[in-house]
């Protein structure tokens, strides 16, 4: 966590989490090998990016912002 929290603070947490899903000796490479490290934050922020996209535009979201005064004619 202390590694990934300082690439990335405000998703330190998820980010570890993603991190400690891979096989036990990828993330012994990764604390070993700061540029590997670097490299996997840089892959899961584009996964945590891409997941809060396709949650952006969901029909409920795409629902809520609209608005009740479009394309109505005086």
């Amino acid at each position: 966590y202390p590694l990934v929290d300082k690439l990335e603070h405000e998703t330190a947490a998820k980010v570890t989490g993603m991190l400690l899903e891979m096989d036990q000796p990828e993330v012994l490479h990764l604390i070993e090998s700061p540029d590997a490290l670097k490299a996997k934050v840089v892959e899961a922020m584009d996964v945590l990016r891409k997941v809060t996209q396709q949650q952006s535009n969901s029909p409920a979201d795409q629902l809520a912002s609209l608005s009740l005064n479009d394309n109505v004619e005086s």
